[in-house]
């Protein structure tokens, strides 16, 4: 079967555009990890731009004074206080934020609890912690077998 010269052409051109259009693969970070509470999780250094997200933490937050016990005093029994810490590093002269959609899954892998949100990545920052509090319910803790990171970064 001969191809028409301009039928050739006008499909190269398409192909072309269509290629061209595409947008690039974003950094950061799209992984999912075994669940273990208080294990810092490698996300290989992902890269956005000059922020660099070396490694992330579910651990739980101890003391007295924690979210749970403020936000819903007598429920202690139900509640657990976590705090996911994100190490960074900024290389620009300006903060950048971090967008977080986090997920803990159980074990058919369906999203029992989560966090969607942003902080601020520091200029100038080598290897520092962000750290967000939460109250979550221990039951969702207990059931966690995965952990989904979904995180971007863009300047703020």
């Amino acid at each position: 079967m001969k191809l028409d010269p301009r039928r050739a052409s006008a499909m190269a051109m398409l192909v072309g555009l269509l290629a061209a259009g595409r947008p690039a693969a974003a950094g950061g970070v799209n992984k999912t990890f075994d669940f273990e509470l208080g294990k810092w999780y490698a996300l290989d250094d992902a890269q956005e731009g000059p922020v660099s997200l070396h490694r992330i933490q579910i651990a739980r937050q101890g003391g007295l004074l924690t979210k749970s016990n403020l936000l819903r005093p007598g429920n202690a029994e139900y509640l657990a206080s976590i705090e996911i810490r994100l190490e960074y590093s900024n290389s620009a002269t300006r903060d950048w934020k971090a967008k977080f959609r986090l997920a803990l899954l159980d074990e058919q892998e369906r999203e029992i609890d989560g966090y969607n949100g942003s902080e601020g990545l520091n200029e100038e920052e080598s290897h520092q912690i962000v750290a967000i509090k939460l109250s979550t319910l221990r039951y969702g803790l207990e059931r966690a077998r995965k952990l989904r990171v979904v995180i971007e970064s863009e300047p703020e």
